[in-house]
């Protein structure tokens, strides 16, 4: 070894090779650095080391956000208002955002007028979701069905698909159930329902309360198996207050 070696930022496309940039980069600047140079071999290897496991971290999320596609990966529960006519503590979504209970495989069913933040916190409890390593979908209902409508029963994507939505750590359908849907929509929904039950946690958002879904739907013995598969057990929050869309910090 070349004893009048020196770590340069020429080294670092070797670092990145070795999928270690953030490592690399932070001994090259340690090397670079007199700040540094009364630390021990091992603290700056264990410094570099925690930036490294850092930089995973942070793009482990940025994939399972990009994965989920959410209409707005950056809504989180750090920045939820907590306004007194909400009907929401700092309590609550500190608790969901913990979320033990995506790893009990748990529901959450957030109701509540139009514009009153259902979205947002839905969104935000993904967010935390991925932050602790869940994988995770966000539909808007109508926008699934649509989707599953298009496809051929047969098709091999359709069935992958399926999988994808059944298999997820988290799902999130937002606008339940706000207009009629039609009996093969009504068992796809059930179909996918059942195969989550016990696997994964599915969250939805709606501005009516469960015991009206029962009129978007035809088949009454469909509709009371596919809201026994979702209520039952779910925690429902009832957000009130203002026209969230109206305030100057976005929906929240």
């Amino acid at each position: 070894m070349d004893p009048n070696l020196h770590l340069d930022d020429t080294w670092l496309d070797t670092f990145t090779k070795l999928r270690m940039t953030a490592f690399g980069q932070t001994v090259i600047d340690i090397a670079n650095n007199a700040d540094y140079d009364e630390w021990t071999f091992s603290q700056k290897i264990a410094f570099a080391l925690d930036k490294e496991v850092t930089a995973r971290a942070e793009r482990r999320v940025e994939k399972l956000l990009k994965a989920s596609r959410s209409p707005h990966p950056d809504a989180c529960v750090e920045d939820i208002d907590y306004r007194p006519d909400r009907n929401l503590s700092r309590e609550l979504t500190t608790r969901l955002g913990s979320c033990q209970w995506v790893a009990k495989a748990s529901n959450v069913i957030i109701l509540g007028k139009s514009s009153v933040g259902k979205t947002y916190l839905a969104l935000a409890l993904l967010n935390a979701a991925c932050r602790r390593d869940y994988t995770a979908r966000f539909f808007r209902t109508d926008d699934l069905a649509a989707q599953l409508a298009v496809m051929d029963y047969h098709d091999p994507k359709r069935l992958q698909f399926v999988t994808q939505i059944t298999t997820t750590d988290l799902l999130v359908l937002d606008d339940f159930l706000t207009t009629p849907i039609s009996p093969d929509t009504a068992n796809m929904l059930f179909n996918i329902l059942s195969a989550r039950e016990g696997r994964g946690s599915t969250l939805v958002t709606s501005q009516f309360n469960p015991e009206e879904w029962y009129t978007s739907m035809a088949d009454k013995v469909v509709a009371e198996s596919l809201l026994n598969r979702l209520v039952g057990g779910a925690e429902i929050i009832s957000l009130d207050g203002p026209n969230m869309r109206l305030s100057p910090t976005m929906v929240r």
